[in-house]
């Protein structure tokens, strides 16, 4: 999930409004104030975003997490329950909590809600869930929601087009968006890398050109993180290539490929350089491999 948080975090703050009403399914509904979510007695994913609304007349607080996927390490209802209550105790307000899935094939078997006991002890907590496969597209390409227009590939898509046509149209209207370039940039550039949840990420090369994702900041933060990954990893495979350099010339019959199974899944430099050093002074190969295990464990 990683890759999405930022841009999916940006696009809820920037676009506060059309999340609201797509969480309450309604465009009655006013965005008071985006609030931190940073929460001490429970983990909160970087993709949460909570806000204080009006809705029904009434002050509000909105929480939304965003999944691509199902949750793996507690089951979804405990999650959310334990951000609702969290956020209850901390505002002292009515917490209405919104579970977005993205993938196609995220969400099915979420309850929306936990319970337990009886009318005389026990819970009840519901919440929304919202798969954006089970959506209508179209709608949301014809809606004033421009804050949702990146994520309508991973909608459902008229059934008289087909995958690169619809692809075609959601970007087509992305570009036509009533925004500056900056965010149009932006919106592209989320559309670009949301849409490759569920389809190939070559139809959105076909599509938009790096050209109109170029203004987008989130562009440039991504290209010069993978420039210093690349410095990063060539850093790795250089320690990697001596390491087993020195072994090859140190102990010429010796087979190193064990060892080089191991190294290649460290990515660590400063392990690396450790073991370098060890390489430079271990009796043999064998040796260098049970000092390997022995220090791993």
């Amino acid at each position: 999930m990683a890759q999405y948080d930022e841009i999916v975090k940006h696009l809820m703050d920037r676009f506060a409004g059309d999340f609201a009403s797509l969480s309450f399914d309604t465009p009655d509904v006013e965005v008071i104030e985006t609030l931190d979510t940073e929460q001490q007695t429970v983990k909160v994913h970087r993709n949460d975003m909570t806000f204080k609304v009006l809705w029904n007349n009434e002050t509000v607080i909105l929480h939304i997490e965003v999944q691509t996927q199902d949750s793996k390490d507690k089951p979804m209802p405990l999650r959310v329950l334990s951000y609702a209550a969290e956020l209850l105790l901390r505002y002292e307000l009515p917490v209405y909590s919104v579970v977005l899935y993205l993938s196609s094939n995220a969400g099915q078997t979420d309850p929306g809600g936990y319970s337990y006991g009886n009318d005389q002890f026990g819970l009840q907590h519901r919440y929304q869930v919202i798969r954006l496969v089970d959506l209508e597209g179209e709608s949301y390409l014809e809606s004033a929601s421009v804050g949702l227009l990146p994520f309508t590939p991973l909608m459902r898509p008229p059934l008289n087009l087909n995958t690169e046509a619809w692809l075609q149209k959601c970007v087509e209207t992305t570009e036509s968006a009533p925004v500056d370039p900056q965010t149009r940039s932006t919106l592209l550039y989320a559309l670009t890398t949301l849409g490759s949840l569920n389809y190939d990420p070559n139809l959105f090369q076909k599509l938009i050109s790096e050209e109109m994702m170029q203004e987008s900041p989130f562009y440039e933060i991504i290209m010069q993180r993978g420039i210093e990954r690349g410095i990063v990893q060539g850093s790795l495979q250089v320690c990697i290539k001596n390491i087993l350099s020195v072994l090859t010339e140190r102990f010429p019959s010796s087979d190193t490929t064990p060892v080089a199974e191991i190294l290649e899944s460290i990515q660590d430099l400063d392990r690396l350089s450790e073991l370098l050093r060890l390489a430079v002074q271990t009796s043999s190969v064998d040796t260098f491999l049970q000092e390997i295990d022995t220090s791993e464990e």
